[in-house]
């Protein structure tokens, strides 16, 4: 990649050492304990990580999502579950409020995320879909005394972790009895608010992922994000950099894996012979390698397009849909290569294959995707939202 800048080549060097020192030696406790160490949420914390998408003018760094791209890859070589939390500390919730936000809501909440003093989430699925908000039920409706509104409703797979502050798409109604669809500020101390225990998961295990419901949680009206009944359909941008960010922690997912196996068939004697030498294995390294780079390149292609403001429509889905399937046969394939040592816990290298298959369905399972490409070719419209969602009184 020598296209990169010196600034984007620096931030991956220090997202390269920070996994090593710190990631890789606690990235199988992470996996097996279901958790991430508060110690290590501190440290990318002091790097900055937190920040590296935010603007400067609230404490953040203002990079490139190339850059945050690299980052994500180089920390997912060694634990995608904590690369893929990241993500969302990254990209997108502070980019959801930096678009909706207005500058008091900016100037409250960003400076304490950046530092990692109120870590954030994003909630929107439901029962009914995450894709699908006609369906949603989570409803912010006036207060019968004017003075603010109320949230009743529920959500499923919230990547909470330890956050103070949510971001929560919900239908909506004006005073005026006009419909729409919104996002709403919830903080953890909000009364009414509930986070239920955490799901046991097959991947993505640090990520702390579980329902949380609200009970007549009352809300200001600065806890309203944007405009009430648009608000939830106006930050596409924040959603699509953050879909090609989880797409480089797949392909870091990927080479992480590749990495671990090619140095494990480099030492591997089998059949009384070196294992390099079989024919058979030699080609799958050779049919992985190219297949990482192939998503690689699909990858900063698309993400150079997107900052240039010239990414095709649904060209993000085809990223998340490509890279993430293709990212999950790789590591299936160089599983295989382990043998009986693939399956043990022990040797922490089936994780990324778990991992892999949470990144299929996290932020869109891969068919909700694919139908998001088929309306744009057949139909010349990349979304899926329903036209009547905002509804006038």
């Amino acid at each position: 990649m020598d296209w990169l800048n010196d600034d984007q080549r620096a931030l991956r060097d220090m997202a390269e050492t920070f996994a090593r020192k710190e990631v890789e030696p606690v990235a199988n406790r992470i996996d097996m304990e279901e958790r991430t160490p508060d110690e290590l949420v501190a440290k990318a914390a002091e790097l900055g990580l937190y920040g590296l998408y935010t603007s400067e003018a609230y404490g953040g760094v203002g990079a490139d999502l190339v850059s945050v791209c690299l980052v994500s890859e180089e920390i997912a070589k060694a634990s995608p579950a904590f690369a893929g939390m990241l993500t969302v500390q990254m990209v997108l919730c502070p980019k959801t409020v930096e678009i909706l936000g207005t500058e008091e809501q900016k100037q409250r909440i960003l400076p304490r995320a950046v530092t990692g003093e109120r870590l954030m989430a994003y909630s929107q699925s439901e029962p009914g879909g995450a894709a699908n908000v006609a369906a949603h039920l989570t409803r912010a409706v006036p207060d019968a005394d004017g003075t603010g509104w109320r949230l009743d409703g529920a959500k499923l797979f919230c990547t909470q972790g330890s956050a103070q502050t949510y971001l929560v798409m919900c239908k909506t109604r004006d005073r005026d009895g006009n419909e729409g669809y919104g996002c709403v500020i919830v903080e953890a101390e909000d009364a009414g608010f509930q986070v239920a225990p955490y799901e046991h998961k097959l991947g993505w295990r640090g990520t702390n992922t579980g329902p949380i419901s609200f009970d007549n949680v009352h809300l200001a009206s600065d806890d309203i994000l944007g405009d009430l009944l648009s608000g939830g359909f106006s930050h596409r941008a924040a959603n699509t950099a953050n879909l090609l960010a989880h797409c480089a922690v797949s392909v870091g997912c990927a080479q992480g894996l590749f990495d671990k196996t090619l140095d494990y068939v480099k030492q591997r004697r089998l059949y009384g012979r070196d294992m390099s030498e079989l024919q058979p294995v030699a080609y799958w390294l050779a049919e992985s390698h190219a297949k990482i780079a192939a998503c690689r390149a699909l990858l900063y292609d698309t993400v150079r397009a997107f900052e240039a403001g010239a990414m095709a429509p649904a060209q993000s889905n085809v990223c998340k849909t490509f890279i993430c399937e293709t990212a999950f046969d790789v590591c299936v394939k160089l599983l295989q290569l382990w043998g009986g040592s693939g399956i043990m816990d022990s040797t922490g290298v089936n994780r990324y294959m778990r991992d892999a298959r949470a990144q299929c369905v996290a932020e869109g399972a891969s068919e909700i995707h694919y139908a998001i490409i088929a309306n744009q070719l057949l139909h010349g419209q990349p979304t899926l939202v329903p036209s009547n969602i905002v509804k006038k009184a």
